[in-house]
């Protein structure tokens, strides 16, 4: 009985080796997957993008995977090998603005090339704060041309929670190539699901990531954090006189196990800034602060580093010591290629110069966890304030004559009553006024004063 149980067991051994996928049983140490949407003006590149990634193509280490949507075509996943992109699925047309699409994509990899680690890739346009038609703000990434769709920040951050439950771990490497997508607020989206962050602050070049270079650079048994080193390194390289050339380009790693305290201390920044008249401060360090191809992306550090030199409050001046020393804990890695680019640090946030709020950002998940959004309206609200207050001290009425002329055609603005009431104690507290604009100041005055009453 005993030589028959075992030969039973053999045999049912081998009958289970048999059936078990051989790739379920080969797991790699990296599968690269990337989420190409080329079914824009980009389209060009996504076909040379994977050229470049046939150049060394999956090996013993790694499989390179892509599911490429082009501009007038259907959609194909294809297995990257050496000097070979072949077709392994086709998939019709695809919207790959759907978020869904980017889970699918996940499944599919996950139970086709299994590995280790996984580094997946959405390749295509991204935005800062971008004017659709004029009108909508929105931030997203993966813009579809035939379905005019794409995945907003909210839906990105959905999708890579619902990758962490198909892989059955965080995603160890999440890498945009794409414009202007390494921002707080991108990453607050995504940071509890993800290892590591590799993106741009700026407008990347038209060529993108370097993917020669970067799979050059793999090496066997390599770490989440050393792959998505080699990703930054090699994309700095390669726009230094390397091999895509010269040109201005930002691209940096952001270590996600240091993005909640990063977080805290952007809230803490904001609760200090709102805490007294900072507006003029605040509009001063943006006029030089680095920023990126949407104006309103500001880089974090660079703008911490100029209002803390411009102003005297020791609690604004230890605020921003802990937003550079969070965001240095967190940026890893940051490389910067050009000279317009010299003061990216390697993560941006929005700060609009005129202090005005976009009317989204406030559904975003970082400005539902912080009070940044509610900052940049304070600010907004008592700049006019600290404007007119500072120009009649100097002894000139032109921001008070057209405060009152603002007033006229809206006296029901919050900001006018703020103006009235830091004029009134400016001048009657604090004894502010030159005599010599007294007379006309008190006409002003008693003018705006019954503007704001309705009077």
């Amino acid at each position: 009985m005993k030589r028959v149980s075992s030969i039973i067991v053999v045999v049912t051994l081998l009958l289970c080796a048999a059936y078990t996928p051989a790739n379920a049983a080969a797991a790699k140490d990296w599968t690269l997957a990337v989420f190409l949407n080329a079914d824009n003006n980009l389209d060009p590149f996504g076909v040379e993008d994977q050229e470049e990634m046939a150049e060394v193509g999956s090996n013993a280490n790694i499989n390179v995977v892509s599911l490429i949507d082009r501009e007038r075509g259907p959609a194909q996943i294809n297995y990257i090998e050496k000097n070979n992109i072949k077709k392994v699925k086709d998939m019709g047309e695809l919207d790959m603005g759907d978020y869904r699409q980017l889970v699918n994509f996940a499944k599919y990899i996950k139970e086709n090339y299994p590995a280790k680690q996984y580094c997946f890739v959405i390749w295509n346009h991204g935005s800062g704060w971008k004017a659709k038609n004029g009108a909508n703000v929105y931030r997203g990434i993966s813009y579809d041309d035939s379905s005019n769709n794409h995945i907003t920040n909210a839906q990105l951050g959905t999708a890579v929670a619902e990758i962490k439950t198909i892989l059955g771990k965080k995603l160890d490497v999440l890498e945009m190539d794409a414009c202007l997508m390494q921002m707080v607020e991108v990453g607050h989206a995504v940071y509890e699901n993800v290892e590591y962050i590799v993106a741009s602050e700026e407008l990347e070049p038209g060529k993108g990531a370097p993917y020669n270079d970067i799979l050059r650079g793999v090496k066997a048994g390599m770490t989440a954090e050393a792959f998505a080193n080699n990703w930054v390194n090699a994309f700095g390289k390669s726009y230094s006189g390397g091999s895509q050339g010269y040109d201005e380009s930002t691209q940096s790693n952001v270590d996600c196990s240091k993005f909640s305290a990063l977080v805290d201390s952007v809230n803490g920044l904001a609760k200090a800034l709102m805490s007294g008249k900072n507006a003029m401060i605040v509009k001063a360090a943006v006029s030089k602060v680095q920023k990126f191809g949407d104006p309103g992306n500001i880089d974090l550090v660079h703008f911490a580093e100029l209002l803390k030199s411009g102003t005297s409050d020791v609690a604004i001046k230890t605020a921003c010591d802990k937003v550079i020393a969070a965001v240095k804990a967190a940026v890893i890695n940051n490389k910067v290629t050009g000279s317009s680019t010299a003061n990216a640090k390697g993560i941006a946030i929005y700060l609009p110069a005129n202090l005005a709020l976009e009317s989204k950002y406030s559904s975003l998940s970082f400005a539902q966890a912080t009070m940044w959004d509610d900052m940049i309206v304070a600010l907004g609200k008592k700049e006019a304030a600290e404007r007119v207050v500072a120009d009649v001290a100097a002894g000139n009425l032109d921001e008070l004559r057209s405060l009152v002329a603002a007033a006229r055609q809206n006296a029901d603005d919050e900001s006018f009553r703020i103006a009235l009431q830091e004029l009134n104690f400016a001048v009657y507290a604090e004894k502010l006024l030159p005599s010599a604009i007294e007379g006309e100041f008190n006409a002003l005055f008693e003018t705006f004063k019954s503007i704001v009453a309705g009077k």
